[in-house]
């Protein structure tokens, strides 16, 4: 599928070897609150991850501490924003955390080795402040928790799609579900690169064709996480 190899293998903020990443170890996250209403932030962003969790198998629970945690969510304000880039960000150029301040609502990013294409960290930044004047909480959880699951690419060709920027979804399509089920089939190993992958792309394609997993995909899409909790 040429919208798994758009998203899976590019990326919205790296240019690096084109290859799959993903987690090989359960996901430990951890809440950083610097904005309020951490009850209703809680619950939108556990939800989403039991759904993410349902549809990829990957182990994703609460940490037992922020220093435990592989995944750090920081809700924060524009006032804190810059602070909270410098803090969680500064191996980033700081030309590119200065873009990331202007030019992003909300923003999420992930470390993977080079070698293997294994994510070993990530974090989500969101100025929950910013999110809501453009009302776009839900998208910004929906959007950044997942893309870190490694998924990381924006594309106009892949719709419809929390991926596609010009898209007015803001909740998981059938199609984002396919490409999570896809991403973590376990045919599909962290560090393949294009050439290996395309051939397994196909036979799963067809696997899912054949087994009606297109609606499968959407009525998993509409009845789960957010777009479930969130009229």
């Amino acid at each position: 599928m040429d919208a798994f190899v758009e998203i899976a293998l590019g990326s919205e903020h790296d240019v690096r070897r084109r290859q799959v990443r993903k987690w090989a170890t359960p996901i430990h996250y951890a809440l950083i609150h610097q904005a309020g209403d951490a009850e209703l932030h809680e619950r939108l962003i556990r939800t989403h991850f039991e759904h993410l969790a349902e549809l990829t198998g990957v182990s994703i629970r609460p940490a037992a501490s922020i220093e435990a945690a592989n995944y750090v969510v920081v809700l924060t304000s524009e006032s804190r924003l810059k602070d909270d880039l410098q803090r969680h960000l500064g191996g980033y150029p700081a030309a590119q955390r200065d873009k990331f301040f202007r030019e992003t609502v909300c923003l999420g990013t992930f470390n993977s080795s080079r070698r293997s294409g294994r994510i070993t960290r990530a974090v989500a930044i969101i100025p929950v402040d910013r999110a809501r004047a453009r009302g776009k909480l839900p998208a910004c959880i929906v959007e950044e928790l997942t893309q870190v699951l490694g998924l990381p690419n924006d594309s106009d060709k892949v719709y419809p799609s929390i991926f596609n920027d010009h898209s007015t979804d803001i909740f998981l399509t059938g199609l984002d579900v396919l490409l999570l089920r896809m991403l973590y089939d376990p045919r599909i190993a962290h560090g393949m690169e294009e050439a290996e992958l395309r051939p397994l792309l196909r036979t799963i394609a067809v696997e899912i064709t054949r087994d009606g997993g297109f609606e499968k995909a959407e009525r998993a899409a509409a009845a789960g996480g957010l777009s479930g909790l969130i009229p």
